[in-house]
């Protein structure tokens, strides 16, 4: 039964992270980009502090050492990730805007496909084979993706290319993405993780706030907007970014690498049915099958590289 807690702790994650894309579809009604990020965040900021001084009682007074680094690696790193993780918020939540929770959570999920080549570039060792084959499959699937059904030709046409802003905002979120995990992956182990993820949320949240003055974004901060997405604002704040990370945190530490990646590449397959479920989302055949071959890409990638 312990052997089973990691994987289950994994999969909601997953769950979470998978349906939150719904919830950022909805957000999208009622806040604006940068307010929802910045929201989000400062929501995932007070419940991270919330459990690191529950935590910190419990263990007693003064009990709660940082792990390796001392408080200067948790706030440059925390700050360094906070400022990539805004960038990444916010290009997700302004590409969502255009495009459908299912094609922005496969999108978002090359992120598993970047890594190994932002690794590569500061002197971490060639991607193997089964990773530059996972980057074919990703772009023809990115590609099918992006066609649109054409009412009276074939359901299966690829000549219909519609490479749309929602889609552009996306594969720059996945890019963002991959440096943010660049970055965890360069400071979060020297540091104690939740005071880290902490700080990386509050400073995000502070990164979103100038951008609140943006009259697209000012013109929907009033109390009306604000309590009619509550319960995405919730959500993605507290279950998405406050809850979720430390379930994956948590998850991991338990979980063979293969199996947790592999588990984890289940996101963008829960986004999809998500999306299908709360908003009718349909694909056309090309976009199922680009669905189909994202989604074999990133988990030979995640099998692959975390073996």
């Amino acid at each position: 039964m312990k052997r089973l807690i990691g994987p289950l702790l994994i999969l909601l994650c997953t769950l979470i992270w998978g349906s939150a894309f719904v919830a950022q579809k909805t957000g999208a009604a009622h806040y604006g980009p940068f307010t929802l990020t910045c929201y989000r965040n400062i929501l995932a900021g007070a419940f991270l502090a919330a459990v690191i001084f529950v935590r910190n009682r419990m263990r007693g007074a003064g009990r709660a050492p940082v792990a390796g680094g001392g408080d200067g690696t948790v706030c440059l790193g925390g700050a360094l990730s906070g400022v990539v993780l805004f960038a990444a918020m916010a290009a997700q939540q302004l590409g969502i805007e255009h495009t459908t929770p299912g094609i922005s959570a496969f999108l978002t999920a090359n992120y598993i496909l970047i890594v190994p080549f932002l690794a590569w570039l500061i002197g971490r060792g060639r991607p193997r084979l089964m990773i530059w084959m996972g980057v074919v499959l990703a772009l023809v699937g990115t590609y099918l993706i992006c066609v649109e059904p054409v009412s009276g030709h074939s359901p299966f046409s690829i000549l219909n290319f519609q490479f749309g802003k929602g889609e552009a905002w996306t594969l720059l979120c996945a890019i963002l993405y991959a440096v943010q995990i660049m970055v965890v992956d360069r400071y979060a182990p020297r540091c104690d993780v939740l005071v880290f993820s902490m700080v990386q949320m509050f400073v995000a949240a502070l990164c979103a706030a100038p951008f609140l003055l943006l009259p697209s974004e000012a013109a929907r901060l009033t109390f009306s907007h604000f309590t009619a997405g509550w319960w995405s604002l919730f959500y993605v704040g507290i279950l998405s970014s406050g809850i979720a990370y430390t379930l994956q945190n948590l998850g991991q530490a338990r979980t063979p690498a293969a199996l947790a990646a592999l588990v984890m590449s289940f996101e963008s397959v829960v986004g999809a049915v998500s999306g299908y479920l709360f908003f009718g989302d349909t694909l056309g055949t090309a976009q199922i099958a680009g669905c189909l071959l994202v989604f074999t890409a990133i988990v030979t990638a995640s099998l692959t590289s975390r073996q």
